[in-house]
């Protein structure tokens, strides 16, 4: 029975090979086989491609290398500090500017609002009075009228107190003219200056110039005094300088506004000459000088 089945097994595995064989060899399988060698082949080129790249990498860093990559890295780290560090300022510095325009803003705001309420009170006063004129008795020319007299009457006020200014003015004027310049009589010809001093112009000079205080002056003079109207002193070249006290104080008052070759009669009362003493003329005697002015600088 063994011996009979055995050719029937041998059969049946023979079978089963050739089978194998036939689905082993098929086209389909051919094509798969083909690609997969293909991709085992592309695999083996990119590794052995990728091997001398990896080997570079592989070699240990020097000293030198690893130093220059960590300043690399702290620069970076700095750098990027700095960065927020100034973005952070601006974003103060814009805020302090953004803040400043708004206040601005609101000022501006505040300050139109108030001309606004301004203006709208001025209307409402305008129309209150307005509205008081026309009711008032007389009417509109009514109030008119006497807003022309209110006018009239502020204009005659101010009038009145600018002549009051220009008066007070002139007054001042003459007393200075009075005090310095003298007052002159018409008739006798004589003016009179402070502290009673007179003198009667008998020459005009010729001359550009004015004597002035301060100026040094040369002169020649005649004293006369007494009942007899004698000579008691005469000088033809006498110099001095005027207003230092360097003689009487008639003389300081009374030779101020002479010209170059003019002569004069001066008249000098005894407060302003020697007082009581007595020169010749009698103690607080009146002294009469004959001057004429020869030369200043």
């Amino acid at each position: 029975m063994n011996e009979q089945n055995e050719p029937t097994t041998l059969k049946r595995k023979q079978h089963k090979n050739i089978s194998k064989d036939s689905t082993s060899h098929s086209p389909k399988k051919i094509k798969t086989q083909n690609d997969d060698a293909a991709a085992k082949v592309m695999d083996v080129a990119s590794i052995t491609s990728e091997a001398p790249k990896n080997n570079e990498h592989k070699h240990p860093k020097s000293k030198k290398e690893l130093r220059a990559e960590k300043k690399a890295l702290k620069k970076a780290a700095t750098s990027s500090e700095k960065t927020s560090e100034t973005t952070t300022e601006l974003s103060k510095e814009d805020k302090k500017l953004l803040s400043k325009e708004n206040r601005k803003i609101r000022k501006k705001e505040q300050r139109l609002l108030e001309i606004k309420e301004q203006r709208k009170e001025k209307k409402l006063r305008k129309q209150k009075r307005l509205r008081r004129e026309m009711n008032a008795p007389g009417g509109a020319n009514a109030a008119q009228s006497k807003k022309l007299k209110r006018k009239l009457k502020d204009k005659s006020k101010t009038d009145s107190k600018y002549n009051q200014e220009n008066k007070d003015k002139e007054s001042a004027m003459n007393v200075y003219n009075n005090l310095f310049n003298g007052t002159h009589d018409d008739t006798t010809g004589t003016t009179t200056l402070r502290m009673g001093v007179k003198y009667i112009d008998v020459v005009e000079g010729k001359g550009d110039r004015v004597a002035e205080e301060r100026m040094l002056v040369n002169v020649s003079y005649k004293l006369k005094g007494g009942k007899f109207g004698a000579v008691i002193d005469s000088s033809k070249n006498f110099s001095f300088r005027l207003g230092a006290r360097e003689v009487i104080v008639g003389w300081d008052i009374g030779v101020v506004g002479m010209r170059e070759g003019g002569r004069r009669h001066l008249i000098v009362p005894a407060k302003a000459g020697y007082g009581s003493d007595d020169i010749g003329a009698g103690p607080g005697a009146t002294l009469f000088f004959d001057i004429t002015l020869l030369s200043m600088r």
